[in-house]
């Protein structure tokens, strides 16, 4: 669908869209996977330009690519930039845009779930910042079809436990794989069609994933994203899968690239346009500074050995992206969490709220009714402890209380008794009543006012929910 004179949308119908565009933007995205995973392309690029463009068959110019490469020729004047550029980064903001839909339309039919979800997003924005926070989709679940992972990077974000056995396609599992779906759909509703089909596992270990994603588009009406690290084992088996995500409307999909060969293998068996709409993450040792890993999971032990790596400890990390529910089908467990900076305390990288087993989807409706009903508030109740979040960093000066973390800020300046108040905010000791009753006894506050006050603290994440810990990090090798 043309969107203005010059660009075209790359993530619907491509029908369309002149073959020279398709390809602009292609050989754009393949060349900058070349450069962002390759250290000897990157050397015979600075080298030659030119020459290292030729050797893998790029019909472009260096000045088509150079704005996406060399810092110093990146312009904020997008008419200056070559036509194959300005298609590529009309490209990018589609991706970008896309991605925010999927957060802003991720509103759960039920009312609480969908209350206690805009909660996380907003505690997510202070805790881990706004570029991390903002790469987050806040998907509402994620569903294993396997227990364990064969792939084993060391780098994992969520420490996935070696492959153990797969949950294939048989006509039970098939029955009760719709009914769980069926059953998500009534309390999720639409949203529920952007959950995927994978956490601590890689999609491809199961031999019937294919069923299983074409059942979801059946049930839901829309293809899952598919996230693999093994895409380049059995390339046809990929295209296969990359055609019949493409028939469902599949909009991105993305393969991790844990080595330069399965870079290669991949730009062997598929042209660049066939490749258009799949994400080629560099996490091999060869990729540039750029792409560093979360500190989070089984990174967090290699860490001392590994550090330069990994994301800086000033920084957040998870690779979470889920605020729902996580179901493992090989043992119907279903875990409550959301995403938090990684720690040695949430060393995974997201909060575990709640968890329960199921057998039926009729006992997985009572389990998520449950779960909705006991472990998400939808307000600040009189007997809940009050405190700020670990992560606040509180002050007070000048009579004005400042509450400050990576991607929030917030100051008081119209609470009498800021050093008290203060004091009430950290030490965690207090319920909300107790809170108001002494702020109003001191300090002179009327108690609906305080009570209205810490309301809207809790409405913007603000307070602490924290869990205790559910998850601990795999032993370190001996």
């Amino acid at each position: 669908m043309t969107t203005t004179e010059e660009f075209h949308a790359l993530l619907g119908d491509l029908s369309e869209v002149p073959a020279d565009y398709i390809r602009d933007v292609a050989w754009t995205k393949r060349v900058l996977e070349r450069w962002s995973t390759d250290r000897a392309f990157r050397e015979r690029y600075a080298a030659d330009p030119a020459q290292a463009l030729a050797q893998i068959a790029a019909p472009l110019t260096p000045e088509q690519v150079r704005p996406f490469i060399d810092e110093s020729a990146a312009v904020t004047d997008t008419d200056t930039l070559p036509r194959s550029a300005r298609r590529y980064r009309a490209f990018l903001r589609e991706k970008l845009a896309f991605r925010a839909g999927i957060r802003t339309e991720g509103e759960a039919a039920d009312p609480r779930m969908a209350a206690w979800r805009r909660r996380q997003l907003k505690r997510c924005a202070g805790e881990l910042g706004a570029g991390r926070s903002e790469a987050i989709v806040h998907a509402p679940a994620a569903f294993e079809l396997s227990k364990g992972c064969t792939v084993g990077c060391w780098f994992c974000g969520v420490a996935a436990p070696k492959f153990d056995h797969t949950w294939r396609y048989t006509d039970d599992h098939a029955t009760l794989w719709r009914d769980t779906l069926t059953t998500m759909r009534g309390i999720v509703g639409d949203p529920l069609r952007q959950s995927f089909l994978y956490w601590a596992t890689d999609p491809l270990d199961n031999p019937d994933y294919e069923h299983f994603l074409t059942d979801f588009h059946r049930v839901l009406g829309r293809c899952p994203q598919t996230t693999t690290a093994i895409g380049h084992k059995d390339t046809e088996r990929t295209r296969a899968l990359l055609r019949l995500a493409a028939a469902h409307g599949s909009v991105i999909d993305r393969f991790s690239i844990i080595a330069l060969s399965a870079l290669n293998r991949l730009h062997e068996a598929f042209t660049a346009e066939e490749l258009l709409r799949v994400e080629c993450v560099p996490q091999n040792k060869e990729a540039a500074k750029p792409y560093a890993k979360s500190n989070a999971g089984r990174a967090r032990r290699f860490a001392h050995k590994r550090g330069d790596e990994l994301v800086p400890d000033d920084d957040s990390s998870t690779i979470a992206c889920v605020s729902g529910f996580l179901l493992n089908m090989t043992d119907r467990s279903v875990r409550l969490v959301t995403p938090c900076d990684a720690s040695d305390r949430w060393p995974l990288g997201y909060w575990v709220l709640g968890e329960g087993t199921f057998d039926t989807a009729a006992e997985l409706g009572e389990l998520l009714e449950d779960l909705i009903a006991t472990r998400m508030r939808t307000r600040l109740r009189l007997t809940d402890p009050v405190r700020l979040r670990r992560d606040l960093d509180v002050t007070v000066a000048d009579g004005r209380l400042t509450a400050t973390a990576r991607g929030q800020r917030l100051t008081v300046t119209d609470q009498p008794d800021p050093d008290d108040l203060a004091d009430l905010l950290t030490r965690g000791t207090d319920t909300a009543e107790e809170f108001a009753l002494h702020r109003e006894r001191r300090s002179s506050v009327p108690l609906t006012h305080t009570l209205a006050w810490l309301g809207g603290l809790f409405d913007n994440g603000l307070l602490d929910e924290e869990p205790a810990p559910a998850l601990v990090l795999e032993p370190a090798a001996s």
